[in-house]
């Protein structure tokens, strides 16, 4: 008798194995993929991953040899993307831009991807899987990690799917036992734990990464590497020792503790241990230690990191009560005109605007209060504002210019940019500052007088020009002084605010 039911079965067989539905698809994909176009054949893996993640139909068997292959195949491609996105390697078929949305996809379909390997294997017999479990465990909190903290760097928002497969991850190993044992995730990596992974991504995102500049990001994030180890996850509450919990049913990322977390879902952690060991280093660092016998990097001395150091100690310690804010917001809705870029800026202050070629973009004013503002704006391409740019706006209070720096930043997936700005002085100033000894003139922003009562008089200058008691000629509307650098107020993105003390007045 002709076998009609087993025809049917094997074409919908076919028909749905289409694309790469095991370890043999995924081997003949890889070996179609272009060698010489590196983002297309990322591009192309992710396409695999996903195929993969989204066919409930494939065995845990062929699952759990077609994902590490393609993970060993896709890291080498995905190293060089990353070199890309950090501007450590031009590439001409390329740009950091292009190459940032396929980053974010490979490391959240690959950490998914090593997911759907467990859970299918929880679903029946685990016996002999134990370290293979362990290792898919650290992988794909690994790869959660470096997709949230990639998100951070460019101001992106970590999505609720992917806080819910993090804490789902923890779980699996908690519940296999292996949070705190060490292993390699890969051949060749150094050792480390699923708790300790797990942490440095909470801790970043308790870091308030929206309040940073990516190299503050970058820093905060290797401080975590080396010292997670000193923070542990608790399932009971016990306010008092604790500061933090994180809901492992849910899709929210943690948060500072509060009475009513209470239930088997919650996981909690104090800083004690943390903050005291931060304070240590902040003391040794102050004291002129070497970074390096203390295995930080070179430039951890600088007083911009120790600065990072303590603004961190200060979020994360019980000691040190949360910043309130300090003036009323009101809403506003109207638009006004922002110049970036200290050149553009001392241009526009001394009357060049935008039919003289100056660049001008007109943003809206979400609220205000007599301290800043938030604005919102529609980025064209990557338009790499960072906190910490210094900006000059037209039409806040009742002045013609105020000088501003960017202190929170969130861009939306679909192009909108939030900004939050801290207005510095309403009274600025474009004045040309000569290093002495020398001859080539910079431009610089002097402020008389600040709206923060603790700046006093101060002047931003280009970070690349600024040292501790470096000299200088100011010259201004037709007068000039020998002036003095003091030590920085603040280490702004591209900019340095510091005060200075005027040595002489000099003959023009």
């Amino acid at each position: 008798m002709f076998d009609f039911k087993g025809l049917v079965g094997a074409l919908f067989i076919n028909r749905a194995a289409e694309g790469v539905h095991d370890f043999k698809s995924a081997t003949l994909m890889m070996a179609e993929l272009p060698e010489s176009d590196i983002l297309q054949a990322q591009i192309e893996i992710v396409k695999a991953l996903r195929q993969l993640n989204t066919n409930p139909d494939v065995s845990f068997k062929e699952r759990s040899r077609a994902v590490p292959y393609l993970d060993e195949k896709a890291r080498v491609l995905q190293r060089h993307l990353v070199n890309i996105c950090e501007g450590s390697i031009l590439d001409d078929k390329a740009s950091p831009q292009q190459v940032l949305p396929t980053m974010l996809a490979f490391w959240r379909e690959m950490g998914d991807a090593y997911r759907i390997c467990i859970k299918q294997a929880l679903q029946g017999t685990t016996r002999g899987l134990e370290k293979t479990l362990h290792q898919f465990t650290l992988r794909a909190i690994t790869y959660h990690g470096a997709h949230a903290k990639w998100c951070w760097l460019r101001y992106l928002d970590v999505e609720a799917n992917a806080w819910r497969n993090l804490h789902k991850l923890y779980l699996y190993a908690e519940e296999g036992g292996y949070t705190d044992a060490p292993l390699a995730a890969w051949d060749g990596s150094p050792m480390t734990d699923v708790r300790g992974e797990y942490l440095q991504t909470l801790m970043l995102s308790l870091a308030t990464p929206d309040k940073l500049q990516p190299r503050q990001i970058e820093t905060v994030a290797h401080w975590l590497a080396r010292w997670s180890g000193l923070v542990q996850i608790e399932k009971h509450i016990r306010p008092h020792h604790q500061l933090f919990a994180v809901n492992l049913a849910g899709s929210t990322p943690p948060k500072r503790l509060r009475r009513d977390m209470v239930g088997d879902n919650w996981r909690y952690w104090g800083t004690e241990a943390l903050s005291r060991h931060m304070e240590e280093i902040r003391d040794e660092l102050k004291r002129g230690a070497n970074p390096l016998a203390l295995s930080l990097p070179a430039d951890a001395g600088t007083p911009g990191n120790v600065a990072l150091l303590q603004q961190m100690i200060n979020l994360w310690s019980h000691d040190v009560p949360q910043p309130i804010r300090k003036q009323e917001r009101r809403v506003a809705e109207k638009k006004i005109s922002v110049v970036r870029g200290l050149d553009h800026i001392a241009a526009f202050l001394r009357g060049q605007r935008p039919e003289d070629g100056l660049p001008l973009v007109r943003w809206s004013v979400e609220n205000e209060s007599d301290g800043g503002m938030a604005l919102v704006y529609r980025a064209v391409d990557d338009d790499k504002l960072q906190v910490g740019e210094v900006l000059c706006m037209a039409g806040f209070g009742n002045k013609p210019f105020t000088i501003g720096v960017v202190r929170r930043l969130n861009k939306t997936r679909d192009g909108q940019v939030h900004v939050g700005v801290e207005a510095l002085t309403q009274t600025p100033v474009a004045v040309e500052l000569t290093p002495l000894p020398g001859q080539r003139t910079i431009t610089a922003i002097y402020a008389p007088d600040s709206l923060n009562p603790n700046h006093g008089r101060f002047i931003i200058v280009p970070e690349a020009y600024f040292a501790d008691e470096r000299e200088f000629q100011l010259a201004a509307q037709g007068k000039a002084w020998r002036i003095k650098l003091t030590p920085a107020i603040e280490l702004s993105n591209n900019a340095v605010l510091t005060r200075f003390n005027v040595l002489e007045k000099v003959a023009v």
